[in-house]
């Protein structure tokens, strides 16, 4: 059986876009199994340190707004009582996200408020350590009043206030 030049040639056009349509969907496949693992180890945990760190600088400009005004009381010694004054107009802003004491992976705290005898806070230490420590992030970060942020490579808040590795 003999094969007309015409008929031949549309045959293997047939069979040359059959070969490149299953190499596409096996590429497609392949994509969509190792998609997960192409933005890097840790770029999880590496993020939610970016925002651990993004929220103590949020709480130490806030720490400050509180402070100017509430001359009588000084620093804030909870969380709730850090409120944004300027409040973006953005729809999406939700002001009590920023109150949580956890997010992205990190927990978030004030600690050792010091008063002078007529009660106001002049001393605040706020910390965020990883939620579950090696999952969610490896480092605990850090800041008080002096508005330096610093760093535990183990995870710990108190080690990451008594060492001050200065992160900034």
């Amino acid at each position: 059986m003999s094969c007309v030049n015409s008929s031949c040639r549309i045959s293997r056009i047939v069979r040359s876009c059959l070969w490149i349509l299953g190499g596409l969907v096996l590429a497609g496949i392949a994509f969509i199994a190792f998609a997960p693992s192409l933005d890097g180890p840790h770029s999880r945990q590496l993020a939610n340190e970016a925002t651990a760190v993004t929220k103590l600088r949020k709480i130490r400009t806030l720490q400050d707004e509180y402070a100017a005004s509430h001359a009588e009381k000084g620093f804030a010694c909870e969380l709730p009582l850090l409120k944004a004054t300027d409040q973006p107009k953005d729809s999406d802003y939700d002001p009590l996200r920023f109150l949580v004491t956890e997010q992205s992976g990190y927990k978030f705290a004030l600690a050792n408020c010091y008063a002078e005898a007529n009660r106001m806070v002049i001393h605040y230490q706020a910390t965020a350590i990883p939620a579950v420590f090696g999952s969610t992030g490896f480092r605990a970060f850090c800041t008080d009043d002096s508005g330096l942020i610093w760093y535990d490579s183990e995870g710990s808040a108190a080690k990451c206030l008594a060492s001050r590795h200065s992160f900034e």
